[in-house]
């Protein structure tokens, strides 16, 4: 008897750890962000003594059980909780940032101990399935916790703090509160000596939630500007949270629903324990409602108020002063607006269009004023557009201008029309587009078919064309076409045909040629452009196809497209690897709303020297907003990757609405770091390396998650308080500010005691002093 309950002692003492209990995602089927899932599972139970060495972490397709995203053996908090962004995507997602839309999936977890035989001690697999939304579903801001690290900040427009009056006492104090109905609050602000708010920062709650905003007055009245909350929450994610202007009388309160990018919808203020966001009457947007899909770039907002933006074009050499001429934009409804470097728009030349461009989107409204290009040498601004001719009322009519300033490239005070074509009607977007001067010093002209196919396939026609003229709108000799004996005519123009709406063209300097983006029917196309070459369109889809270094399969609608290369101000500070890359925005549905599946992003495409695709395209950037923001101009700058976005993205009446951005996509590169040892007790002194790959870095600042801070770049620091510390290491450099934060970082246990009986960290809320 005794031998067999020793038997069986050893039996369970060398039994595997307990399958793992999955908490995030929290239900089978749960639909989830295909950016952002969050997986937790946990505790670790094993043998007597038996401590947690490593996790291992799966996705795989549910249906296919093909492995598309892991992490092996992860260690410290990565063991209970982690993101897409700290494992490897494989198999058929292999070099991707996300997993695909409206896709069933299963995520498995399983725990390693640390018995004996070292690496053997795994339990079994837990699992959980799970969906992804659709790519137009608003998802909501999913969050358990606040970090201290760095000091959560409330600040209006401009970037004053926001206050909350002081009261008697706590009772009927206004306060903020950002929380997880059900759960308990992530963050809250309450009034303080009336010169700043008392910032409450409890502990992270069991479970992630859906987050939503309470404001209440308390016992007095209470109006508060249109304002932001940052903060970093409890995995070192950076996240901010736009408010409304409040205004409550008192005793009232308010509150507000929080999608994944910040926008606040209104609510209850006191929803139901696990009630359901509503996302219906959005009341408050993100200033920037676009999210990067590649590490290492940042996105923020160049310039604003703009009507129409349709394309981009930068001075050849523009000046270094804030206030000098940068780069100007075409407005369809007949402006050039010059933008200068610091952002600030001013009218170049307005009224270019001689009728009433204004009509139905999408429909009759979309025409107007389009290309534009600065020739190097004068600096003299050319734009494409079309025009009225009287008596025709039904069509417009091609035409391109050059536009001269006499004051240094701000305003245009003379215009010449070069080009001017009466008897060749285009409809809407299938117009005369872009516009691009070629090494050959040359301009080449992109005519869309106007909605007619045939003229595409006639060389007597200029519809359907991209055409190459001299500076003065005449015909070069040497033209695939020119015939000298007939007169100046439509054929002596013409460079390339058989095109149905050629929107975007670049210039490649590696290969010397000049490729376009061109919509079809339900397909679209890039191309590179040969002189004298026919692409064959003639109403199908099939057509499209024809010499076609990519079809889009479902029609994303590209507009336009840029190279990132060495001979375009010096690669606009991207990195090598983007060299002689293509970029191109989709703009997706005419003022649609939301996300789309097409469109709406920039993506990129890799180009061998023989204009072959090397790879499927990448999505560098895409929108994630609740408007009807798309991406249209594109132009490669001094400073990074230009794009206009079309439309006022948020509250705007009518597509017509002035209010529509440029915006600036820079290459910042990655902050990381490193330390010698990220546990010990209490007076451990912690030597941190930077880890970074960060272009031209000239400056650092660490905070260590005690409160303490550093500006070296490989400090040491010593932790004499017992805790948790998350570490946050900021870095400037050639392309801005990048950040890295790694949460629960360092473990300080007392003195006396070994780490695993630490008490859970932040086991009592925490307030913190906002002041800098």
């Amino acid at each position: 008897m005794w031998g067999f309950l020793l038997a069986a002692m050893a039996a369970e003492a060398a039994a595997a750890p307990a399958t793992p209990i999955i908490a995030e995602p929290s239900v089978d089927n749960q639909v989830t962000n295909a950016y952002d899932v969050h997986m937790v599972a946990g505790p670790f139970s094993g043998s007597p003594g038996e401590s947690h060495a490593c996790s291992d972490w799966e996705i795989r397709a549910a249906v296919s059980d093909e492995l598309v995203w892991s992490a092996s053996c992860v260690t410290g908090t990565l063991k209970v909780h982690i993101h897409l962004g700290d494992g490897q995507f494989a198999g058929s997602l292999a070099g991707h940032h996300e997993l695909a839309f409206s896709g069933r999936y299963e995520v498995r977890v399983r725990f390693l101990g640390d018995g004996p035989p070292a690496g053997s001690d795994w339990s079994a697999w837990a699992e959980r399935l799970f969906s992804t939304a659709a790519a137009n579903a608003v998802e909501p801001l999913i969050l358990s916790d606040a970090s201290a690290v760095p000091t959560p900040r409330w600040q209006d427009d401009l970037g004053h703090d926001v206050v909350l009056p002081p009261r008697a006492g706590p009772s009927d104090s206004a306060s903020l509160r950002i929380e997880v109905p059900g759960a308990g609050p992530v963050l809250a602000f309450s009034g303080s000596d009336g010169a700043s708010n008392l910032v409450g920062n409890p502990p992270a709650l069991s479970t992630h939630g859906p987050v939503h905003v309470y404001c209440g007055s308390g016992s007095g009245s209470l109006s508060l500007p249109a304002s932001r909350v940052r903060f970093t929450d409890g995995s070192g994610q950076d996240r901010a949270i736009d408010l409304p202007p409040i205004a409550l009388a008192a005793g009232q309160s308010a509150g507000f629903w929080v999608d994944a990018i910040g926008d606040t919808f209104s609510g209850d203020a006191l929803p139901a324990p696990g009630a359901a966001p509503d996302f219906t009457t959005q009341v408050a947007a993100a200033p920037v409602p676009w999210a990067i899909r590649q590490p290492g770039y940042r996105i923020d907002r160049f310039a604003s108020g703009l009507q129409l933006p349709v394309n981009i074009a930068f001075l050849t050499n523009p000046g270094t002063g804030a206030d000098d001429p940068f780069l100007y934009v075409t407005e369809l409804y007949g402006s050039v607006q010059m933008v200068t470097r610091a952002g600030a728009i001013s009218p170049y030349v307005t009224g270019l269009l001689n009728f009433d461009p204004t009509g139905g989107f999408p429909g009759s409204g979309e025409k107007g004023l389009t290309g534009i290009v600065v020739e190097p040498s004068s600096g003299d601004v050319f734009v494409s557009a079309v025009e009225a001719v009287p008596p025709v009322t039904d069509n417009h009519f091609p035409r391109v201008m050059r536009l001269h300033s006499g004051d240094g490239g701000r305003t245009g005070t003379t215009r010449t029309t070069i080009l001017d074509f009466p008897n060749e009607p285009v409809g809407p977007s299938h117009q005369t587009s872009n516009l691009s001067i070629g090494p050959d010093g040359k301009l080449y002209v992109h005519i869309g078919d106007g909605q007619f196919t045939t003229p595409a396939e006639d060389l007597s026609s200029v519809r359907g064309k991209i055409l190459r003229v001299n500076l003065d709108g005449s015909a070069p000799p040497d033209n695939p076409f020119y015939d000298a004996a007939d007169g100046v005519t439509a054929t002596d123009l013409v460079f390339a045909w058989g095109f149905r709406n050629p929107f975007g063209g670049a210039w490649r300097a590696s290969d010397g040629a000049h490729w376009e983006v061109e919509n079809g029917p339900s397909v679209d196309r890039l191309a590179r452009v040969v002189a004298g070459r026919n692409y064959l369109w003639d109403g199908t889809d099939a057509s499209m196809y024809n010499f076609a270094a990519y079809v889009w399969p479902v029609s994303p609608a590209p507009v336009n497209m840029a190279f990132i290369q060495p001979s375009t101000f010096a690669g606009s500070g991207f990195p090598p690897d983007k060299m002689d890359h293509a970029f191109v925005t989709e703009s997706g549905p005419t003022y649609g709303l939301g996300p789309q599946a097409l469109g709406k992003r920039i993506s990129e495409f890799v180009l061998d020297l023989d204009g072959n695709l090397v790879s499927e395209p990448i999505s560098l950037l895409e929108y994630v907003g609740d408007g009807r923001a798309t991406a249209t101009a594109l132009a490669a700058g001094p400073d990074g990757l230009y794009f206009a976005d079309l439309y006022e993205d948020f509250g705007a009446a009518s597509p017509t609405d002035r209010g529509a951005s440029v915006f600036r996509i820079r290459y910042t590169g990655i902050a990381d770091f490193s330390a010698d040892e990220t546990a010990g007790p209490a007076g451990i002194s912690v030597t941190f390396q930077d880890q970074s790959d960060v272009p031209a870095p000239s400056a650092w600042r660490w905070d260590f998650g005690d409160g303490a801070s550093s500006d070296e770049r490989n400090p040491v620091h010593r932790y004499e308080l017992v805790g948790n510390f998350d570490v946050r290491l900021t870095v400037s450099g050639a392309g801005g500010e990048t950040a890295r934060q790694k949460a629960g970082y360092v473990v300080v246990g007392p003195a006396s005691r070994a780490l695993t009986a630490l008490p859970p960290p932040r086991s009592s809320p925490r307030v913190i002093d906002p002041r800098p």
